[in-house]
């Protein structure tokens, strides 16, 4: 693989980093849908008028991280799950556990096509790749994406989605 700073003029592709516009827009697009969505469940839990939901969202959730909302759904499912007779305990862990570290995963992602500068493919065997993004905390790093993984990365937002609806419909 060719380091963060080696360029291959003969390879070098100019239109590359800006056909990875809609892959990253892509990604950001439907995490952003996702996050609200996660808004959505936590202001149902504290207002029953959609009008103050919407201004719930809007003046309180517009103002936090993905990871403080994280928190937030985190306390109020392990919440949920007490009054319905779950019993927390070092053995049982958390009730939505898989849900929680999930959120930390596409945040994780989220992030990186948010802030990582694009890669330039170096190089033939680089071309099969959707994306390159290079990381440059610590050591530099590239994390390459196929189209195949984006395809991936969006269907963990949608399941995840489907998932955080669910628990919002539960509570209605």
């Amino acid at each position: 693989m060719a380091s963060l700073t080696d360029l291959d003029e003969d390879c070098y592709e100019p239109d590359y980093e800006e056909r990875t516009y809609p892959i990253r827009g892509k990604v950001i697009a439907h995490f952003a849908m996702f996050e609200k969505n996660i808004e959505s469940l936590l202001a149902a839990e504290f207002v029953s008028a959609p009008k103050d939901r919407s201004r719930m969202q809007n003046i309180i959730f517009d103002r936090m991280t993905f990871e403080s909302k994280r928190t937030a759904l985190k306390t109020l499912l392990l919440k949920r799950a007490i009054e319905e007779g779950f019993k927390p305990s070092k053995k049982h862990g958390h009730p939505n556990k898989k849900l929680i570290d999930e959120l930390s995963y596409l945040n994780t992602v989220r992030n990186q096509f948010a802030h990582y500068p694009t890669m330039h493919a170096t190089n033939k065997l680089e071309y099969s790749h959707a994306i390159g993004l290079a990381e440059y905390r610590d050591s530099p790093n590239v994390k390459w994406f196929t189209f195949e993984e984006i395809d991936e990365i969006i269907e963990r937002i949608n399941l995840a989605k489907t998932e955080v609806l669910q628990l919002t419909r539960k509570k209605q």
